[in-house]
């Protein structure tokens, strides 16, 4: 309105903002506009740059990440000879026990980062927990969670 109010209550605005946002999602094309908008934003204000660690802050978070997780630098070196059947794809360690450091999962890149947001590791088991606690303690467990994840993650 001109006075600067609208005609209707808080609860009521929110509850129209959140379902043009939800049918907005649906969209593809808004989605690939909204992505476009957020990467130029990005660039023109320069976040790269401003959210980059020294040189110094990085290798101080990599050597807090090998004391912390001694278990994943010893797989990573154990397994380290091993290569992806598809160049460009991950190879994903279901488990960090001993007897398991060689038997991974090859992933695409986008598959593996999106598994990641669904899994918490589990540092006295050294194996991934769902977002719901379940513990994936055999590979076949993990496989299936992970095409569930896919599946998923591919409808939305």
């Amino acid at each position: 309105m001109k006075d600067g109010h609208l005609n209707k209550c808080k609860t009521c605005t929110k509850s129209d903002v959140g379902k043009h946002y939800s049918d907005q999602t649906k969209d593809h094309a808004w989605i690939e506009k909204e992505r476009a908008r957020n990467r130029e934003k990005y660039h023109r204000l320069n976040y790269r740059e401003k959210h980059k660690p020294t040189p110094e802050a990085k290798a101080a978070q990599i050597r807090r990440h090998k004391e912390k997780y001694p278990e994943k630098v010893a797989a990573k070196n154990k397994s380290n000879h091993l290569r992806p059947n598809i160049a460009g794809n991950h190879l994903h360690h279901w488990s960090y026990n001993t007897s398991h450091f060689k038997d991974v999962i090859e992933l695409s890149m986008a598959d593996h980062y999106t598994l990641h947001r669904f899994l918490d590791y589990d540092q006295e088991s050294k194996m991934y927990k769902t977002k719901e606690g379940e513990l994936l303690d055999t590979r076949e467990k993990h496989e299936r969670y992970a095409e569930d994840v896919f599946r998923k993650h591919r409808n939305t």
